[in-house]
């Protein structure tokens, strides 16, 4: 859990600078980056999961720690997900619009 916890703390040190380096980085490299990201918050969900199953902590937990729990992954996971409501609409547009343009040039091509 140390180390956990340390590395979470060196990601947010460095958040200023990792942002500033995606300014510059390549697509390869951002890939790469994204996945480590969404790694590393699939561990930190993994472990508010582990809690959540573990009768013996939450049984520790007062209800104003589990409302705080709460109320940040509602806030986190509402966020999440209108985002991928946005990206995946922007997506689909783009591939409607490129889908139409081949169309078009296959039907100049046919009539032709």
């Amino acid at each position: 859990m140390t180390s956990w916890v340390q590395y979470i703390d060196y990601i947010l040190q460095t958040r200023g600078n990792i942002e500033e380096r995606m300014k510059l980085m390549s697509k390869a490299e951002l890939i790469a980056f994204c996945r480590q990201l969404i790694g590393a918050c699939q561990q930190s969900l993994r472990g508010f999961d582990a809690w959540f199953m573990d009768f013996t902590i939450m049984e520790k937990m007062d209800d104003q720690m589990v409302r705080d729990i709460a109320g940040n992954l509602l806030r986190i996971g509402f966020g999440l997900l209108e985002y991928d409501r946005d990206i995946m609409k922007l997506w689909h547009d783009r591939e409607s619009v490129e889908r139409l343009k081949k169309a078009e040039v296959e039907r100049d091509s046919y009539i032709r």
